[in-house]
């Protein structure tokens, strides 16, 4: 028995460390950078999972300067192509947005790359309509506050020794044997959708059920944004904000609850505390009709970097109409003509809100 209970913690023992290699060599998350190699884990499929354990160990362990840091939730996340922005603007630019952030975790977010990496210059705020909402501002928080420069035990022990991980660790390796082509992300392309009717209901549904259902305008949400930026103005770090992108079917869906008044609200409170651009104004990018070969939208709360690419090219090289800028001077302006195009629409395609209407009831 003796000797069977030390080869039982052998075997144990080899098959921690033999996880924790593994995991730390073909690094799924693309956090510890010990090598790349095509065929092996080059290319990064699953960087995006676990992402509220894995972004601010990214942070920590990333030693370039950061010039340009973007925060919000996937509808700032998924329009990004940040190869791109950096190729365009000449600047190092990050992510730390995270799927389905509320707007405190987009602040705290914000703070810890401040805290991380004091040299940022200019950070890109993401604001979307649903993280406003009361119930969802308060409950919503699965991200702490950064005390510590260095990697705790509590961030590395789940990407190197956890079962998740080791999966991600797995599809990575199978995917670079699969594919070990070496991807240039610093150009945009327009990929088809063929599932995109399927990926529009889905988003009005889940809008309807999580985000919708129970929605009221948290107003105490703007003075908390306004530390922040108060917050942000004291290190010198310059913040854009911007209203992300919004389909016409996820502005249809807002109008079915009742909450065409609490939407503009929203942007009218936001003008009264902050300058900031309004990419959800109805528009040829934002009533472009559902169909395989979309350019714009992937779903109905999700654009395409194509569409994001015109934004970061109306700073960097080119002024476009992907985006209106906002003040307290003209915001009402915009309000009462979005107001009279979205009532237009729901005039003018009576079977698209019966569509919409029947997906969430």
């Amino acid at each position: 028995m003796k000797n069977f209970n030390v080869f039982i913690i052998l075997i144990l023992l080899f098959m921690t460390v033999f996880t924790i290699l593994f995991n730390y060599i073909i690094d799924p998350f693309d956090i510890f950078k010990f090598i790349k190699k095509t065929g092996i884990n080059y290319n990064k499929p699953c960087i995006s999972k676990q992402e509220r354990i894995t972004k601010i160990p990214q942070l920590k362990l990333n030693k370039d300067k950061i010039d340009i840091v973007f925060v919000g939730s996937s509808k700032t996340q998924w329009w990004l192509n940040i190869p791109y922005y950096s190729k365009i603007s000449g600047k190092n630019i990050i992510s730390m947005g995270l799927s389905a952030s509320s707007l405190q975790e987009s602040i705290i977010m914000a703070e810890n790359s401040i805290f991380l990496h004091p040299e940022i210059e200019k950070i890109y705020f993401g604001l979307d309509f649903f993280s406003f909402s009361s119930n969802f501002y308060t409950t919503a928080i699965n991200i702490e506050r950064v005390t510590e420069k260095k990697l705790t035990k509590k961030e590395i022990m789940p990407l190197l020794l956890s079962f998740d991980t080791l999966k991600y660790s797995m599809l990575t390796l199978f995917y670079n044997i699969k594919d070990n082509s070496v991807q240039d992300n610093t150009e945009i392309s327009i990929d088809e959708n063929p599932k995109a009717e399927h990926y529009f209901k889905e988003t009005v549904k889940k809008y309807d059920r999580d985000y919708y259902s129970d929605y009221a305008l948290n107003k105490e949400a703007f003075e908390e944004l306004l530390e922040f930026n108060d917050f942000a103005k004291s290190r010198n770090i310059e913040v854009v904000y911007f209203v992300t992108p919004m389909h016409i079917y996820d502005l249809v869906n807002i109008n079915l609850h009742g909450l065409t008044d609490e939407f503009y609200e929203f942007k009218r409170l936001l003008a009264q505390y902050f300058n900031y651009y309004d990419l959800s104004l109805i528009n040829e990018y934002n009533t472009e009709p559902v169909a395989v070969n979309m350019k714009y939208f992937r779903d109905a709360v999700h654009a395409t970097e194509y569409f994001g690419s015109f934004f970061a090219q109306s700073f960097y090289t080119k002024p476009n109409n992907s985006a209106v800028f906002i003040t307290k001077d003209n915001v009402n302006q915009y309000i009462e003509t979005d107001k009279q195009n979205l009532n237009d629409y729901i005039t003018n395609n009576p079977e698209i809100v019966k569509q919409i209407k029947g997906w969430i009831d």
